[in-house]
């Protein structure tokens, strides 16, 4: 049976390559990637600007547009974050795999194995749900030319994006470019944004499952079978226990803190941002169902809010997890028959008391990633819309 780990990493090797972040592809196809994908975000954001001057906006329409710059804006800096942090990601990949050599002949590596199934799972259904949908955006944007082929009237039918982009170029004449453009745009970005949030997951079961090993390991110090031992050994196996745990525990803090140090500057902005685009898709969204004049539209918007909505969740939800297994270290050296241990081990076990606490994922220094922060940030997003609506009134 192969290993979940292995497979995880596998997988997400050929996520990351697609997109050229993946570390140890330095070659000059990595390179040819990170100019072409670089040259997309640039065109992608160029023609989103160029719009403002072409054309007069009301406050509707600078409110979609700064909404789907906002969005934009999100895709590059979740991509840009990995790009210029590879070494950072390959730490995570180091460390994971150390962690599971150091299990590989113990029980341990069953919790793993639950912990990063669960994830492989997420990533390869994520995976084939972003196939379908893309799928699905490429058939909706060529609509007119497909019902041209398959139901053609006397005259072609109007070529028109959903997206409001310009170019400088006749829509018309030039539809394929701008669907190419379109579809490039949305494609690299929601990969991207995939890519980064489902191996981060991993990294984040990965850390849940370790912190869950010390857990198991600290109530496994004393037992009644322990207790049976001759005084010697007794002592041997509980300080090794006691070791092997607190090693484990403090190496896995130093991971985190390193990689929320390595990213906090990217991720903070892409936490402000995210309000602002969220705020802003429910404006749009709050308009469309009260004019009720585009079905598509409603339709559109809602699946992106569901979404956004559903990546806010489960990034929160994720570090509320990690909070919650640090926590239950804590409280194993609490609920284990500690105060039967021989005396050397009883002052070890309150010496962990008193210094192991609970680890909180702080983004910027001021964000705390939850379930309430994920509230905290609804909540915003929501204080925007009035004053969005308000402005428009």
């Amino acid at each position: 049976m192969v290993f979940a780990g292995a497979r995880c990493l596998k997988l997400h090797r050929i996520m990351l390559t697609i997109v050229g972040l993946w570390p140890y592809q330095k070659t000059v196809i990595w390179q040819i990637q990170a100019v072409f994908f670089f040259g997309v975000y640039c065109c992608m954001l160029f023609s989103q600007f160029t719009p403002f001057l072409t054309t007069t906006c009301t406050m509707e329409c600078i409110i979609k547009r700064f909404t789907h710059i906002c969005i934009t804006f999100v895709f590059i800096l979740l991509y840009y974050s990995f790009y210029f942090n590879s070494e950072a990601v390959k730490q995570m990949v180091e460390h994971m795999h150390f962690d599971w050599k150091m299990f590989a002949n113990s029980d341990a590596i069953k919790i793993f194995e639950e912990y990063l199934f669960e994830s492989y799972i997420f990533a390869l259904s994520l995976c084939f749900l972003y196939v379908i949908s893309a799928f699905f955006v490429a058939i909706v944007e060529s609509k007119s030319i497909i019902l041209d082929v398959i139901a053609p009237m006397n005259e072609s039918r109007p070529r028109k994006l959903d997206l409001d982009i310009e170019f400088f170029v006749n829509e018309e004449q030039y539809f394929f470019f701008y669907l190419v453009q379109e579809l490039l745009g949305l494609g690299i970005g929601t990969w991207s944004m995939l890519t980064t949030g489902t191996f981060l997951t991993t990294v984040t079961k990965h850390l849940c499952a370790t912190y869950k090993i010390v857990s198991y390991l600290i109530q496994n110090t004393v037992t009644v079978h322990t207790l049976q031992l001759p005084i010697v050994q007794r002592i041997q196996y509980m300080n090794r226990n006691i070791c092997l745990s607190v090693y484990i525990h403090r190496r896995t803090l130093a991971f985190c803190k390193s990689l929320v140090l390595s990213f906090d500057i990217w991720y903070f902005p892409i936490v402000f941002i995210g309000v602002l685009s969220l705020s802003g898709i429910l404006f749009r969204l709050y308009n469309d169902i009260m004019q009720f004049d585009d079905l598509y539209d409603i339709l559109a918007y809602f699946g992106v809010l569901v979404c956004y909505l559903l990546y806010m969740f489960m990034t929160n939800f994720l570090a509320q997890s990690y909070t919650d297994h640090s926590v239950e270290v804590l409280e194993s050296t609490y609920d284990t028959l500690w105060y039967v241990a021989p005396l050397p081990i009883q002052k070890l076990f309150l010496i962990m008391q008193k210094s192991i606490r609970s680890h909180k994922i702080v983004v910027g220094g001021l964000f705390v990633a939850s379930i309430e922060g994920f509230s905290t940030l609804v909540t915003s997003a929501v204080s925007y819309f009035t004053v969005m609506h308000a402005m428009r009134l």
